[in-house]
């Protein structure tokens, strides 16, 4: 049943997409797509694999920068609570024999 309002944006672009052959009304009938829909159809899935690959990357960027950040907060702390440790025994000086007197005096 069609709409009587053909100026309707909807109604517009659902039938740009029947001339181009995107769909159609009978949902048996399958008609090729002209090569504009299938460049626009390549292009965005195209786009969509861009898009996973560079969030990918950005989230496991993110993910390394997290692990660095939680190591280090890690190593400062198990640093900091590490027992005093207790200086060395002083040692007592080496015994030497006495210098011997100053003839001079």
């Amino acid at each position: 049943m069609p709409d009587p309002n053909k100026e309707n944006h909807w109604n517009r672009l659902v039938d740009a997409a029947k001339d181009a052959g995107a769909t159609t009304d009978d949902p048996h009938e399958h008609k090729a797509p002209s090569t504009f829909v299938s460049g626009v159809i390549a292009m965005r899935e195209g786009l969509w694999k861009f898009t996973k690959i560079v969030l990918l990357r950005r989230l496991s960027l993110v993910a390394a920068l997290l692990a660095i950040a939680v190591w280090l907060i890690l190593y400062s702390v198990m640093k900091s609570n590490e027992p005093a440790r207790s200086p060395a025994p002083v040692q007592a000086p080496p015994q030497t024999l006495p210098q011997p007197p100053d003839p001079e005096q």
